[in-house]
């Protein structure tokens, strides 16, 4: 989907284009000429509005998952080895080793390396407060705590899309048996899963109970304010956006908070997008080993002798 079909709801410029029309209506004609917007500021006060997320659909994309089931294989002779059964398998560390002596041996096969867990947001529809985005997501935990090492909420804060990364370490610590006249190839293997996720979050604002909304116009000059706009009910600002818009409802609900009960209005906003997760899982070790070609039984008989 491009950038010009996504849609987003700039909840700064909304508030301010209320407060700025307010504020112009109560001023007489001459006023309004001599009074340019650039130069006020509008301070929202962001703190009097409370925002409420709910991850209502969070369904992954069937044909975008590779599913790893957890399995661990160690194969003797390479010709008898049953291949695992995985979507992807991926090598972090290898280590070859060679016995030419007529004893069974055993080496030491150890390591550490790291691979990246990743999940990216990426928003379709949206809203904005400014430069910034604060959405949170309920992501199952096989996805989110295996594929980012991440709690199952993620706070997403940017407006086009995020990418949440952690870290594994992977450490291997074993021994290593190698027939005498065989060579060995011992490799550390971890499971790769990919997978695409399409997701819908509700978010309900209201203004909290027993409060009313402040929307201050100050000068820039000298900070002063010049005119408070006070917004008892979303509603107001929201009023034709509820009208036009299937992304944006209302829900009414009394207000109890103070001695005469009165009516106000929730606004629901409705956030779709992906969330596309790389993660690692069930590491594993394979050693592949085969006879020397050049090896034979002589050289034992050899070797026998020096002793």
């Amino acid at each position: 989907m491009g950038s010009e079909d996504k849609f987003r709801i700039n909840l700064q410029e909304l508030f301010e284009d209320y407060a700025w029309q307010r504020f112009s209506a109560r001023r007489n004609i001459i006023s309004r000429i001599f009074s340019r917007r650039s130069k006020y500021y509008i301070d929202i006060r962001w703190g009097f509005i409370e925002f409420k997320h709910e991850t209502t659909r969070f369904e992954e994309r069937p044909d975008a998952v590779d599913n790893t089931p957890a399995q661990v294989s160690v194969s003797g002779e390479s010709g008898a080895r049953e291949k695992p059964k995985i979507s992807r398998d991926v090598v972090l560390y290898k280590s070859d080793y060679e016995n030419k002596t007529p004893l069974n041996q055993e080496y030491t096969f150890s390591s550490t390396r790291q691979t990246t867990n990743s999940t990216t947001v990426e928003f379709q529809e949206s809203y904005t407060k400014g430069g910034e985005c604060n959405i949170e997501i309920s992501v199952p935990g096989d996805l989110v705590t295996v594929g980012a090492g991440l709690s199952g909420e993620l706070s997403v804060t940017k407006t086009e899309s995020e990418t949440f990364e952690t870290t594994t370490s992977w450490t291997v610590d074993t021994k290593v048996g190698v027939k005498r006249g065989h060579r060995a190839e011992a490799q550390v293997h971890v499971s790769e899963r990919n997978s695409v996720a399409d997701f819908e979050v509700k978010t309900t604002m209201k203004i909290t109970d027993g409060k009313e909304l402040p929307i201050a116009i100050r000068r820039l000059s000298d900070d002063k304010v010049v005119h408070v706009v006070v917004v008892p009910d979303l509603l107001d600002v929201f009023y034709d956006l509820v009208q036009k818009n299937q992304n944006v409802t209302k829900s009414e609900y009394i207000d109890k908070s103070r001695k005469t009960p009165r009516k106000r209005h929730n606004v629901i906003l409705y956030t779709r997008g992906t969330c596309k997760s790389i993660s690692w899982k069930n590491q594993h070790v394979e050693v592949h080993s085969e006879r020397i070609a050049s090896y034979s039984c002589s050289d034992d008989d050899s070797l026998k002798g020096e002793d």
